[in-house]
């Protein structure tokens, strides 16, 4: 099941891979496009995403089988170790990739991701998840708009990427997509394990996105190696505040040789 990607073409630069959340796609970063003066940007489509094919199996939803893929692909392109980037359900992912592969991974830049550094899942948020599979299973694409992560709900995005990552989650394969919330989602967090990381990583923290500023405050408490920049944006952070989120990426990555 290879992932689609857009790799910059090799030009010496450190490479960084970037992963998007749930029901977009890799042109999420297209308001990034700054961090090509840095660095070799890898950018890629989760499952059942853009171009990706999608999960066949609950297996093929597992985050430790994702982490598996992402490496195949850094294999495939000859690269050693690279920096990585995460936002939201992908955000979940890179943060699993350093901890699996530290010795592929340079450092690691994530945005706000609740499922990732979740505790535990309160009943009400299992039972909301098993109602989005349950539409998802018996009205296909008719119950991708219904989901609250829709772009078509992006207050913050710029009108064409808003109309042209719409145009891709529309797209998105509901199968597949069911399977990343049934079997993916309840299984990225790595809360238990964030004291076993071992390479430098920060949080780019959209404090507009009120329900995850407790999640932020405990991380820095609990872990205070984790570095934390704070943005006047939402979830999508990397939108919401393009320059300020590329100029934080390439001050802390910067600092951290390949």
């Amino acid at each position: 099941m290879p992932l689609a990607c857009s790799a910059d073409p090799d030009m010496g630069l450190p490479p960084l891979l970037m992963v998007h959340g749930l029901l977009v796609s890799r042109r999420l970063w297209e308001p990034n496009e700054s961090l090509a003066q840095s660095f070799r940007r890898i950018r890629v489509d989760l499952p059942a995403h853009g171009d990706s094919s999608s999960p066949r199996s609950a297996a093929e939803a597992d985050p430790e089988y994702l982490v598996r893929q992402l490496d195949a692909l850094r294999q495939e392109l000859g690269i050693e170790r690279w920096h990585l980037c995460g936002q939201s359900f992908g955000a979940g992912l890179v943060l699993r990739y350093a901890l699996d592969l530290p010795q592929h991974s340079g450092a690691l830049v994530f945005t706000n991701a609740n499922a990732a550094l979740r505790h535990d899942w309160p009943d009400e948020l299992k039972e909301a998840n098993a109602n989005r599979i349950n539409a998802l299973k018996t009205n296909g694409t008719d119950a991708l708009r219904g989901l609250p992560y829709h772009p078509v709900h992006a207050r913050r995005f710029p009108a064409d990427l808003r109309a042209a990552l719409t145009r891709d989650a529309d797209g998105t394969d509901p199968d597949g997509l069911a399977l990343l919330l049934g079997e993916g989602l309840p299984r990225l967090s790595v809360q238990h394990r964030l004291q076993e990381l071992r390479v430098p990583a920060m949080l780019i923290n959209g404090v507009k996105e009120s329900k995850f500023q407790p999640i932020r405050n405990w991380l820095s408490r609990m872990h205070p190696s984790i570095g934390i920049t704070d943005l006047e944006g939402g979830h999508s952070v990397n939108v919401d505040c393009s320059a300020a989120f590329d100029s934080a990426v390439c001050d802390f990555l910067g600092k951290v040789p390949l």
